[in-house]
């Protein structure tokens, strides 16, 4: 009947745009099987299109006024935005955008369910009434009152003025309402005005009389229960590759991403990622926000950064993006922007720092952004139209969206976007300037409002919610989801408007009841919609016991569909694994120069793999954000300080003859000239409040590191962060030594500071010996002729300041502890079991030895972050057995 309708010329309404795709398409097939090669298209429309083309008839046809403008939903909400904004005056709004969105949907159903008076008035209690009801009715009043001053009108009022006006369409051609579940009491009327007017209105049903055959069916869990759906789906496309089949998923709104990865999974494994959407069995209804689209996010947070700061991470993001200009070649370098930001602490990112970054990975780009900045920039206040334009002209001068063709689905992509713009640009109706940034955050709520749903050649599976597959006929059917606690559906009235208007209304939604007759009328609908249909439910989430529907359990039920088999389980199954091991790095040549200095022997020592991976091959781990100074640089001050202090001073006598005003004032020149040192990126990001602390740290560590220098012999001070050489396993090695004092009696003490805590030198002489720099400071001094008698860390921590380490006599320095504990209990047998101990680390480094093995006490892998390359803490033997967990 329906086809013979459309046939007749009739026009065909439907609840959604789905249906609608789905009618057009069940029409072309039977004109191409009737052997037609061109015919005149159907008229199919969703019931909002019908609604706007039927009132577009009516203004032409001076049924209504010709002054009478009708708002579009983003030029409505718009209008609700700002009025619940007005209103917050009255007392804060946790949710102004919630709100507004909430009004717009009980001004909708007042209209839909009422009776078509401005009942609402009724619930004004008072200007000062704070009840939900009386702020609806405040809103309404306002929103009524600009649409009466602009002489427009909006999608929940055309019905009702399209049946006063219903004697003068009586020229419409018969219209066939099909698919629909109910209809309003706003849509009655309407439809009664039309039949009146001598307008043939009719309903249908979409769905073909079969003899169907339901079941029911359970799996263990939500996930199980999909899976199963995908594989049985599977199996009757490939007996019938020209079947349609149909999946309907209760909750696909919120399960979307899940489902869509478990149907990549069963439906193409080998169809990669980056393929177009055509060569996938399957579409899935309800797509991503337009603003989570990665062709529209780069667009999105162009315009951002045009206008002001990004999160740095976005900014990075937007650098690495594939919709710049030649980004196919230049991302990875470009990508370094990234850690660069991290390691100077940058939490935001502005326009000029993403041009300096790209000045030095991407200098053309650079030049791109700097010429297009400013020159199509909008003016703080702009209207929208204008703004639209600033943003196009700046997309294109900054490249966007890159170089290379696009492909189906980015074009449609960019379609969407310049659609959106449109939109935007018509807000000028309700909205005529807006700020800079209010106009950018109206641009994202659009966009995040916005699905996109790319087209492509018709599926043989549809994964469906509820609504959309609510009227489409298939071959076969699983709807899963129908447990009792999510079926029939809890009931969500709106909660600005009164309970007992709603239930009295049997407004949708409003009550159980109401939602028991919904979910009766969608199972039945569902039960005939295919020759064989299945519904299932889960038997458990997340431990907790589930039921089927009740609504489900007339039908007969059959045996739990079985556990899927994935993929990963079948390769586990059938692969036939080597074992090989691989704990050899290139040797390195004779007399070459080892790289990382010290570095290399204390990560040698802490574990051979991670000495290769951090020295030989530079893989460092990525750096965390830290806001202010990181702990580098932190440490980074507190030698520079000492070093400057120092420098200064000499020598011990100096210190102690300085009066207390000097030596304040030497401190804190030293600390200063630390300062200064700091990145000029991360000085300018510095509040001056951090380095007031900074500087009060330092000089408390400082002090205190002089009380200490007070209390040993006297000294002087010979070289300060020196370099030197030293030959040792057939390697060089270059290090670089904090402080080297020169001691009466002739030797010298050997410093390094730390800012962290330090082993004791009971800890030092293991199998796999600690403070190997202290060691190879030694044995470098031994080389140049003139021996050491002390060794110390100088421990520098708010917590501790101390001085660690082993002094050859009491002469030297008392303060620390004797050489008799060392191995041999003398200087020169120390030196030889160092020469030793750290020769032996240096041919495994020379030879290459670079087994993942590291030290067990204390371990390093606590403080290595190198685990994703030796993967020391993820690899498990798999057990076929368990592959499907």
């Amino acid at each position: 009947m329906l086809l013979a309708a459309l046939d007749a010329g009739a026009t065909v309404v439907t609840p959604n745009r789905r249906l609608a795709r789905f009618l057009h398409r069940e029409f072309d097939r039977v004109q191409r099987s009737r052997g037609h090669v061109a015919w005149p298209s159907a008229s199919i429309l969703p019931f909002s299109a019908w609604l706007g083309l039927l009132w577009e008839d009516a203004l032409a046809g001076g049924a209504l006024d010709d002054a009478t403008v009708l708002l579009t939903p983003e030029q409505s909400a718009l209008q609700w935005r700002q009025i619940v904004d007005a209103d917050g005056e009255r007392g804060p709004l946790f949710d102004g955008r919630g709100a507004a969105e909430l009004a717009a949907d009980a001004w909708l159903l007042v209209h839909q369910w009422g009776g078509g008076a401005e009942s609402w008035r009724a619930w004004k209690a008072g200007e000062e009434a704070l009840d939900d009801p009386a702020a609806f009715a405040r809103w309404a009043d306002a929103y009524l009152n600009r649409l009466r001053a602009s002489a427009a009108i909006d999608i929940a009022l055309v019905p009702d003025a399209l049946a006063r006006a219903a004697a003068r369409l009586a020229w419409l051609p018969p219209t066939v309402l099909a698919g629909f579940v109910e209809l309003t009491p706003q849509h009655e009327r309407l439809v009664a005005a039309l039949r009146g007017a001598g307008v043939a209105v009719q309903r249908m049903e979409t769905l073909p009389e079969i003899a169907a055959s339901a079941t029911r069916t359970s799996a263990l869990t939500p996930r199980e229960e999909v899976a199963s759906a995908l594989a049985w789906a599977r199996e009757r496309v490939l007996a019938r590759p020209e079947a349609r089949i149909g999946i309907v998923v209760e909750n696909l709104a919120a399960r979307r991403d899940e489902v869509a990865a478990l149907a990549e999974e069963l439906l193409c494994p080998r169809v990669a990622s980056h393929e177009a959407p055509a060569r996938r069995p399957f579409e899935i209804s309800l797509g991503p926000p337009l603003a989570a689209v990665p062709l529209v996010a780069a667009a999105l947070d162009l315009i951002a950064l045009g206008e002001g700061p990004l999160p740095a991470g976005e900014a990075a993001a937007l650098l690495r993006s594939p919709y710049l200009w030649d980004a196919e070649v230049a991302w990875p370098t470009r990508a370094r922007a990234e850690r660069r930001w991290l390691k100077q602490g940058l939490l935001e990112a502005t326009l000029t720092d993403a041009i300096d970054a790209l000045e030095r990975d991407s200098p053309a780009l650079a030049a791109r952004w700097r010429g297009a900045r400013g020159a199509v920039r909008p003016r703080r206040s702009a209207t929208p139209r204008e703004c639209s334009d600033a943003w196009r002209a700046w997309l294109a001068a900054a490249g966007w969206p890159g170089s290379r063709p696009l492909d189906s689905e980015e074009y449609q992509a960019r379609l969407k976007w310049e659609k959106l713009l449109v939109t935007f640009a018509s807000l000028g109706a309700v909205a005529p300037r807006l700020s800079s940034a209010r106009a950018i955050a109206i641009l994202r709520t659009l966009a995040a409002e916005q699905a996109f749903q790319p087209e492509g050649g018709p599926a043989p599976i549809q994964i469906l919610g509820l609504l959309e597959g609510t009227g489409l006929a298939f071959d076969a059917l699983w709807v899963a989801g129908l447990a009792s606690d999510r079926w029939p559906a809890a009931a969500g009235p709106n909660p600005l408007l009164p309970l007992a208007w709603q239930r009295q209304r049997g407004v949708a939604h409003a009550t159980a009841d109401r939602e028991r007759e919904y979910a009766l009328e969608l199972t039945a609908r569902f039960a005939r919609a295919a020759p064989e249909v299945v519904f299932s439910s889960a038997q458990s989430v997340d431990d907790h016991a589930l039921s089927p529907s009740a609504l489900i359990l007339a039908y007969p039920e059959v045996s739990p569909a079985p556990r899927r088999a994935s993929w990963v389980g079948d390769i586990a199954r059938d692969a036939a694994l080597e074992a090989t091991t691989d704990d050899r790095a290139p040797p390195l040549a004779p007399g070459s120069k080892a790289p990382g200095g010290s570095r290399l022997v204390t990560s040698q020592s802490d574990c051979p793999f991670q000495a290769v991976v951090r020295c030989r091959l530079r893989a460092e781990p990525w750096p965390e954000p830290c806001p202010g100074l990181t702990p580098l640089e932190r440490g980074m001050l507190v030698h520079v300080a000492l070093a400057r202090f120092w420098t200064a001073l000499r020598d011990r006598a100096t210190l102690i003859a300085l009066d207390e005003r000097t030596l304040a004032s030497r401190v804190a020149g030293a600390i200063d000239l630390a300062l200064r040192e700091v990145a000029p990126s991360a000085r300018r990001l510095l509040p001056a409040l951090v380095r007031d602390g900074e500087s009060a740290r330092l000089e408390r560590l400082l002090c205190a590191s002089l009380a200490i220098e007070r209390a040993r012999p006297p000294f002087v001070t010979l070289a300060l962060e020196t370099s030197v050489t030293l030959q040792l396993g057939g390697l060089e090695f270059s290090l670089r030594r904090d402080r080297v004092d020169a001691l009466d009696g002739g030797g010298v003490a050997i410093i390094d500071y730390k800012t962290g805590q330090v082993e004791r030198p009971r800890q030092w002489f293991e199998e796999r010996p600690r403070a190997t720099q202290l060691g190879l400071y030694v044995l470098a001094q031994a080389s140049a002729g003139e021996g050491a008698r002390a060794v110390a860390y100088v421990e520098l921590r708010p917590e501790a300041v101390d001085a660690v380490g082993l002094s050859a006599d009491p002469q030297a320095w008392p303060a620390l502890e004797s050489v008799a504990l060392a191995p041999g209990g003398s200087w020169p047998s120390l030196e030889a079991w160092w020469r030793r101990s750290l020769g032996g680390l240096a041919e495994e480094i020379a030879t290459g030895h670079a087994a993942v093995a590291p030290r067990t006490t204390p371990s390093p892998c606590r403080s290595c972050r190198l685990h994703a390359v030796c993967r020391i803490e993820s690899v498990r033997a798999i057990d076929p057995g368990d592959a499907d967990d």
